[in-house]
């Protein structure tokens, strides 16, 4: 093993591990190794952060109790209290261009192992719910472009801190990883732009749209053929052997698997279609390796429900939409799979007792009671 391949497998044998989950909740957030970035960043200006913990959710030292997932509101509130905290607005862009394999896990040292991008790019498509199970990227050809979209679970504000820190993260350990300057052909952030823009579109390099609809990234192809510096082959197997086993350990329990049947839910919903069981069966067997016979039985045997899931996603969906988009009422419906308005307005009644355009002027909402039943 290469010397940097030494010092990497020390500093991976120190990086979070993933605790257990309970079964009774799935997950929605980002890792709480991803999220102490914003400890770490205040903490090397000597303040306090003690705020900063507190807005996380988090401990400053890690234990068994300590939470795993930062939903992305706490994240987005940590973030702007971090700006607050040390005088720049531009918190948010600095923190995200620190981001290294550690605060990743063992899957961020599985990824700078690997020979080549193309190989990361497979990887972390099937394991990224190890990072962060709200926002999940889905990606796809477009001639000798590659085209990222990120679909959201939950209640993910529409806040440019958040974004930026989410977005910038990527790209930052890309040309951390690839030791080269990488600059995408555009972005499209699902945020207000920021008072300055300029600090942003100057580290992207490229066309930056704000208020997008959805996020995503247009980037050549011919990047997943880049050789990285960092392959190890020795490393690669020994971290990919860690981070297959906690996959495994997460798709044992209920948590994982409501987790992937919610993704998998959201993003058929988000394209105007409904999803039935047996539809999302291929995908999950993709994910956790469960047949669609194991997948019936595993629903049974944690009293879990397809059809109360489908409903969960859409409420959450429909009502986050209505309060932080500018989606007209007949388009939410749409990508919720309603077949009409009208349909959408019942179900918001029922949910909340309020009429859309109620929700949408900002009428406070329980939002953590359970949905009713269909």
């Amino acid at each position: 093993m290469t010397a940097a391949a030494s010092r990497l497998t020390a500093d991976a044998s120190n990086c979070t591990t993933i605790a257990p989950v309970s079964p009774d909740v799935a997950p929605l957030g980002f890792a709480s190794s991803y999220a102490r970035l914003v400890v770490d960043h205040v903490r090397a200006r000597d303040l306090d952060t003690a705020p900063i913990l507190a807005a996380l959710g988090l401990h400053e030292l890690d234990t068994d109790t300590s939470p795993r997932w930062v939903p992305a509101t706490k994240l987005a509130h940590a973030l702007h209290l971090a700006a607050d905290c040390c005088g720049d607005p531009h918190t948010a862009l600095r923190i995200a261009q620190q981001v290294r394999p550690a605060n990743m896990g063992s899957l961020g040292y599985t990824l700078i192992s690997c020979n080549e991008f193309e190989n990361g790019l497979a990887m972390f498509e099937r394991l990224q719910s190890l990072i962060c199970t709200q926002l999940r990227t889905v990606h796809r050809f477009q001639g000798d472009r590659i085209v990222s979209q990120f679909e959201t679970l939950g209640e993910v504000p529409r806040d440019t801190q958040l974004w930026t820190f989410a977005m910038v993260s990527r790209l930052a350990f890309a040309r951390w990883v690839s030791g080269r300057q990488l600059v995408l052909d555009e972005v499209a952030l699902p945020c207000p732009a920021p008072a300055d823009a300029q600090p942003l579109r100057d580290f992207y390099g490229c066309p930056v749209h704000f208020d997008a609809p959805l996020a995503s990234e247009r980037a050549p192809a011919s990047w997943l053929s880049l050789p990285n510096p960092h392959a190890d082959p020795q490393l690669h197997r020994l971290m990919s052997a860690v981070t297959d086993q906690q996959w495994s350990q997460l798709s044992q329990g209920g948590s994982r698997l409501a987790a992937v049947l919610r993704q998998q839910i959201a993003a058929r919903l988000q394209g105007g279609r409904l999803p039935l069981l047996e539809d999302v069966a291929p995908d999950v067997e993709a994910d956790l390796g469960l047949s669609a016979r194991q997948l019936q039985r595993r629903l049974a045997e944690q009293s879990l429900s397809f059809k109360d899931l489908v409903e969960q996603v859409r409420r959450e969906q429909v009502l986050h939409e209505l309060r932080h988009t500018q989606l007209t009422l007949a388009d939410i419906a749409q990508r919720a799979a309603y077949a009409e308005p009208s349909s959408l307005h019942r179900a918001v009644r029922r949910w909340t007792g309020l009429t859309p355009l109620a929700v949408r002027q900002g009428t406070r909402l329980d939002d953590e009671a359970a949905p009713s039943g269909t």
